[in-house]
């Protein structure tokens, strides 16, 4: 059956894909993170009853709260990450002016355009040796290396490295 060609999506659309606190994905990734805990040493119960035993440690005495004031702080503290973050994430895109988005976007085309340029000439390339030609972090080279593969501008090849 033939497929449509769809039009990749704008990173706004695809929920911001920046992992510095942009958009929905941030919460997304959060969930993750707390998903991929519960799901550690036999699953959600055994992972609160373990952040209850914790959280009963630290009392002077031995003495524990009552296990549901620890699991409500628990949620509690939870709670107010997550706040935390969304209002963090909320500021920081009242300056995200759509000017700003189109600059932004501009300056990522010109590294990638840069990142192209220096492969070429190099042929392959390590991470750090990119950041080091771009002038950038290797975080940063990192991120633009695959973002460049999902757009199946450049292909990233996995090995074990040598110990010197």
């Amino acid at each position: 059956m033939p497929t449509e060609d769809k039009p990749e999506k704008t990173t706004q659309e695809r929920g911001g894909e920046h992992g510095g606190g942009f958009g929905p994905a941030m919460g997304v990734e959060m969930m993750k993170k707390m998903m991929a805990q519960m799901g550690q040493a036999g699953g959600p119960m055994a992972m609160m009853q373990k952040r209850m035993e914790q959280m009963g440690q630290g009392k002077a005495g031995g003495e524990a709260a009552p296990p549901m004031q620890n699991m409500m702080a628990m949620c509690m503290e939870m709670c107010a990450e997550m706040l935390a973050t969304m209002q963090q994430t909320t500021a920081m895109a009242t300056f995200a002016t759509p000017e700003l988005r189109g600059l932004f976007s501009g300056w990522l085309d010109s590294l990638q355009a840069q990142v192209l340029a220096a492969i070429t000439e190099k042929g392959e390339m390590r991470p750090a040796q990119l950041a080091q030609a771009l002038n950038i972090s290797e975080d940063g080279a990192l991120y633009l290396l695959t973002q460049m593969a999902r757009q199946g501008k450049v292909d990233i090849r996995v090995q074990v490295p040598k110990t010197p």
